[in-house]
């Protein structure tokens, strides 16, 4: 049988009240007697009853995280930043993966939601807004990961994905680049278009066409990536003659696809051509050669966006005060871009 709170108060010779008190390091509880009640229920192996805590409450604890890919490693640190402020606060986090599919986005929210989770990080598949109108329904407090609705008013943490492109961009001019591909997420994603968008604004500041860059749109996964660029450079008559020189991909696992395509023709990085990724993910600098990114500082991200959450959870009449948390985004340089050689 379960160690009970009137089971530990037997023990100690106290009311199961002050026990209950002492665990929930209440003010008016001595600290001698707050300490002999957690020994005292340590030793017991007394586990909480989080039922009968919401009950009094009216508080799961449960938060729910959904993102798009749990295969991307760049989902890692965020999902990690995240637990530790919910493990901090007594939060305990469910994890949802939507496969950036609309219908599996819904099926996971509404089984989250039948969990009775507080509230829910998101990171939105933005093929459709149903799953926003969905939470406002349903008033279950949420923020946004990363992503942005450009006409819905919410709590987001993102990463400035503008500034990152012009981040990425600037690089590859000043090693003298004039020649681009940006191998693209699909476009409706807001941070697939804002860092095309940056980089795109860099160039035309230098003079640059917008030819200058040409898009290749792809799934967003490795593989995807990989069949899109290897298709790209079949296009061409000499491999070793390419439209562009350099390689701006939407995320380092979209580079890592880049990577794997530009290996089976022997086209070497950076002599051949440049590839700059972006997230900084951890095995952007376990690559051959190690990824030139651009660093989104995806641990904050889930950091930042679990506690504004439960901020958020935590007060009242918040339904019309939003939040927005901007990170800067950061170059990171490495092996995988270099000079440009002109070639007579």
């Amino acid at each position: 049988m379960p160690v009970t709170l009137k089971d530990i108060a037997n023990e100690l010779g106290l009311s199961p009240n002050t026990v209950s008190r002492a665990l929930r390091d209440m003010p008016d509880i001595g600290a001698a007697t707050t300490s002999l009640v957690k020994e005292t229920a340590t030793r017991l192996g007394y586990q909480k009853n989080l039922a009968a805590s919401r009950l009094r409450t009216n508080k799961s604890l449960l938060l729910g995280m959904v993102v798009t890919n749990i295969c991307n490693p760049v989902f890692a640190p965020m999902i990690k930043g995240a637990e530790t402020t919910c493990s901090q606060s007594n939060y305990t986090l469910l994890l949802g993966n939507s496969n950036e599919n609309a219908k599996e986005e819904d099926k996971v929210i509404s089984n989250m939601l039948k969990h009775g989770i507080d509230g829910l990080l998101l990171v939105p598949s933005m093929i459709n807004s149903d799953v926003i109108s969905k939470l406002n329904a349903a008033k279950i407090p949420y923020v946004i990961l990363q992503r942005k609705f450009e006409n819905i008013s919410s709590n987001y943490v993102r990463s400035d994905d503008f500034s990152g492109g012009v981040l990425a961009a600037e690089h590859l001019y000043n090693l003298g680049h004039r020649k681009f591909l940006y191998v693209a997420a699909p476009m409706h994603i807001s941070s697939s278009s804002e860092r095309y968008r940056g980089f795109l604004s860099f160039l035309k500041e230098k003079d640059l066409s917008e030819n200058s860059i040409v898009v290749l749109e792809c799934d967003g996964t490795r593989i995807g990536s990989k069949i899109a660029v290897d298709k790209w450079i079949k296009q061409h008559s000499d491999y070793h003659k390419l439209s562009a020189t350099a390689i701006f991909c939407f995320s380092d696992y979209v580079a890592y696809g880049a990577y794997s395509a530009l290996a089976k023709y022997n086209i070497s990085i950076p002599n051949d051509i440049s590839v700059i990724g972006y997230d900084n993910n951890e095995y952007a600098d376990m690559t051959l050669p190690p990824l030139t990114t651009v660093d989104i500082r995806p641990y904050k991200i889930g950091q930042y966006s679990a506690s504004q959450l439960i901020k958020i959870i935590n007060t009242e009449d918040s339904d019309n005060i939003f939040y927005e948390t901007v990170i800067p985004p950061k170059l990171i340089i490495r092996s995988s871009t270099t000079n440009i050689i002109v070639s007579d």
